[in-house]
């Protein structure tokens, strides 16, 4: 019975101390990220956010057009090899 009673208590304290880790982790979490959180501070890192995702977007369709250039004229090649005709380049 004394074992229990033991057990009990130092799960007891186990708990509050985790509890009390807990929240004031979460305390200095909060007040970091509140002074990070002012509109010109947010307003910057979505102008940032876009142009990054503008940049990501136009370079794939750049990347898209060569490679879409480049299979075409690949293409254009074989059917030319397959009918024996010469090509001349503009």
């Amino acid at each position: 019975m004394f074992k229990r009673a033991i057990w009990t208590g130092v799960g007891a304290a186990a708990g509050a101390a985790g509890t009390l880790w807990t929240q004031k982790k979460v305390k200095a979490q909060v007040a970091k990220v509140s002074a990070m959180a002012t509109p010109a501070h947010l307003a910057e890192t979505a102008k940032s956010r876009v142009t990054g995702a503008r940049d990501n977007i136009s370079a794939a369709v750049v990347e898209g057009r060569h490679t879409k250039r480049a299979a075409e004229s690949q293409m254009r090649d074989q059917l030319n090899a397959k009918l024996g005709r010469s090509v001349q380049q503009k």
